[in-house]
């Protein structure tokens, strides 16, 4: 009995050992074929990180640190200097001139020349009729007109320089009363042209700075008057000594006193065309050169 025993346990335990030695085999197990998995990924060269941001700001320092020529500002458009008006030409000027020609014209006897009536003589009960000098401002560079109205017996500088710009040259074209009603005894007859107080007044412009192309008279013809070498009006003093030369020369007097009106006058019909000559100016009547 012991001995069947000891055959079944020796069967056993074979059947044992057969079962552990067909399991042990097993040494390749599946771990190697899951490695290639695990290694294949981190591998992948595109999962590197990039160096970008660094690339990206590198190529537009100047949006960080703009160079001093980059923040220099515009002149704002108050800065900006306007340009200088041409000047008109003579065609155009003319035009304008003609324009304030026939205006003055339909002014001479109206109430805007302020015309009055003197009696300087009672006892001989006589009449002296005179009239402001109408005038108008003719900017020769815009072509813009004023119109002033002037002194009796010549115009009125100060009332011709408040418009004017000192950048811009000017044609002053201006009335001469047409009639003087003459007391017995008083010299006066008529003055059409340019009085000495009209050749004073565009004199005390141009020393100011003021830059008059030429005067223009209206009566009973046209005058004008200009400097031949471009604004070089004579002084004052300088007009009066060139009439006294001429007086000088010719033995000749072109000045009188009235008794009646109490007054210095020039006889400028007579004298002007020699005296433009004295002072080296061109004088026309009604585009007539007379000197």
């Amino acid at each position: 009995m012991y001995r069947t025993a000891a055959c079944l346990a020796l069967v056993l335990l074979l059947v044992t050992a057969g079962c552990n030695g067909t399991k042990t085999p097993p040494v390749p197990s599946p771990v190697p074929s899951a490695t290639p998995v695990v290694t294949l990924s981190p591998a992948s060269p595109p999962l590197t990180p990039s160096p970008s941001p660094t690339i990206a700001a590198a190529p537009y320092p100047s949006l960080v640190s703009p160079s001093p020529t980059t923040v220099t500002p515009l002149p704002s458009a108050t800065s900006v200097p306007v340009p200088v008006p041409t000047t008109l030409s003579e065609e155009a000027l003319n035009a304008r001139i003609v324009d304030a020609r026939n205006k003055l014209n339909n002014l001479i006897d109206s109430d805007a020349a302020d015309t009055i009536v003197l009696h300087p003589d009672q006892a001989q009960g006589c009449e002296v009729k005179t009239s402001r000098e109408l005038g108008y401002l003719i900017d020769a560079t815009t072509g813009e007109s004023t119109f002033v109205k002037g002194d009796y017996g010549s115009i009125s500088a100060k009332s011709f320089r408040d418009p004017m710009n000192k950048d811009h040259e000017y044609v002053i074209i201006h009335t001469h009363p047409r009639m003087w009603a003459t007391c017995p005894g008083s010299g006066i007859t008529s003055l059409y042209t340019f009085s000495i107080g009209d050749l004073a007044a565009v004199s005390s412009l141009a020393s100011q700075g003021y830059h008059v192309k030429y005067i223009i008279a209206i009566a009973d013809k046209e005058y004008r008057i200009w400097p031949k070498v471009p604004g070089n009006w004579k002084s004052q003093e300088e007009v009066r000594a060139a009439i006294s030369r001429i007086e000088q020369r010719l033995d000749a007097q072109f000045a009188f006193y009235d008794p009646v009106l109490e007054q210095e006058y020039y006889n400028v019909d007579s004298l002007m065309p020699l005296l433009t000559k004295e002072l080296d100016y061109s004088y026309t009547a009604n585009n007539h050169v007379i000197s």
